[in-house]
């Protein structure tokens, strides 16, 4: 037991080391959006361009949306029996409210749905995001030897952050601070950010407003009017004709919504899930010098419709300098500082500790 300890310590120890002897920067980024001139006549896109995100590092959502598998299993069903189930109606609304905190909420499989003979349970471990994100996003600071999102006393752009705030032309979107060690542009990984209004209930990706429901006031009716509608269609006419085609060996041709149903399927191959007002990829990379590659969707709500605005940008950086990247509707402001990361005396002295006494 103590061998493995030592092997598994001693492996530890070797991994700071060499991330210690990586070159680890630490990148402050602030995002901002121009407001639109009265002025002038702006022409948006009519098509969105899409960001596809494919492998990337996501900092954000583990900030607002962790997961909960580990916490889920230890719960217990909310009305796992019709007794049970009686207490919970008959009591406050309050009352409810706090118990369904501590149990499962979410409709289970009928027996003759399951394919185990123990129970199965479907449980939601997804975490949904708020519906607007603040601009200043940092983290614990606690190295992990990964990208990580830095301490809110890293930040160094502060007072340029607030002189963009107090502009009214100016909306600050994204203002973050997060630490990585770059590797050459074949080996990068881009990181994801989002941040502002989240638009997901009102419109889809490609910026069309999400069909509502109509409320059905009568569903007995509905249902009658339903049905009328299919009976008015001779359906077993065209079955027939149908059968006769097959029957005489004629090739029947596939209509054209097959198509379409599979090209919209390919068109939402990584795309993201969500409609933030900021989306898009960020990637550095080192080639003797530092590179930035950055991919954003800027959405901007005029009337009733979603416009959207790609800004794709590249530029060599120097560390230590501050860089702007300009662009008619969206800036980036950017900061990439040189990070020491700690030294691994911890991780010695707990191999100290393991280590076995010598031999008197």
């Amino acid at each position: 037991m103590k061998a493995r300890l030592l092997l598994g310590g001693y492996l530890l120890f070797s991994a700071f080391v060499v991330q210690a002897s990586e070159r680890w920067f630490e990148i402050e980024m602030i995002i901002f959006e121009r407001a639109p001139d009265s002025q002038l006549q702006e022409q948006f896109p009519e098509q969105v361009t899409p960001i596809r995100l494919g492998r990337n590092i996501d900092l954000v959502t583990p900030k607002f949306a962790p997961s909960i598998a580990a916490l889920l299993p230890s719960l217990t069903l909310c009305y796992d029996n019709a007794a049970l189930n009686q207490s919970i109606a008959n009591a406050s609304q309050a009352w409810q409210a706090g118990f369904k905190l501590f149990c499962h909420q979410e409709t289970q499989p009928l027996a003759w749905q399951r394919k185990s003979i123990f129970p199965e349970f479907l449980l939601n471990t997804i975490v949904p995001l708020p519906n607007r994100i603040a601009p200043q996003l940092s983290g614990s600071g606690m190295f992990k030897g990964v990208p990580y999102l830095a301490e809110s006393t890293a930040f160094g752009l502060t007072e340029v952050a607030e002189r963009l705030r107090r502009q009214r032309q100016h909306q600050v979107l994204l203002h973050t601070v997060w630490r990585q060690a770059p590797v050459t542009e074949r080996r990068a990984i881009p990181s994801r950010w989002f941040a502002g209004e989240n638009f997901t209930e009102r419109f889809d990706y490609w910026g069309q407003p999400n069909e509502q429901s109509s409320p059905t006031t009568n569903p007995i009716n509905n249902s009658a009017t339903a049905l009328t509608e299919i009976n008015s269609v001779d359906v077993l006419e065209q079955i027939a004709s149908r059968r006769a085609q097959l029957a005489a060996g004629v090739t029947l041709d596939q209509p054209t919504t097959a198509a379409n149903e599979t090209n919209a399927n390919q068109n939402q191959v990584n795309l993201p899930n969500d409609v933030w007002q900021l989306d898009g990829l960020f990637k550095l990379h080192l080639d003797h010098y530092l590179f930035v590659n950055t991919d954003f969707n800027l959405r901007r709500l005029v009337g009733e419709s979603l416009h959207s605005i790609n800004v794709k940008q590249s530029r060599r950086v120097i560390s230590g300098e501050i860089h702007y990247l300009d662009h008619p509707h969206l800036g980036i402001i950017l900061q990439i500082r040189r990070f020491t990361p700690p030294a691994p005396e911890v991780v010695e002295n707990s191999l100290a500790t393991l280590a076995p006494s010598p031999i008197q």
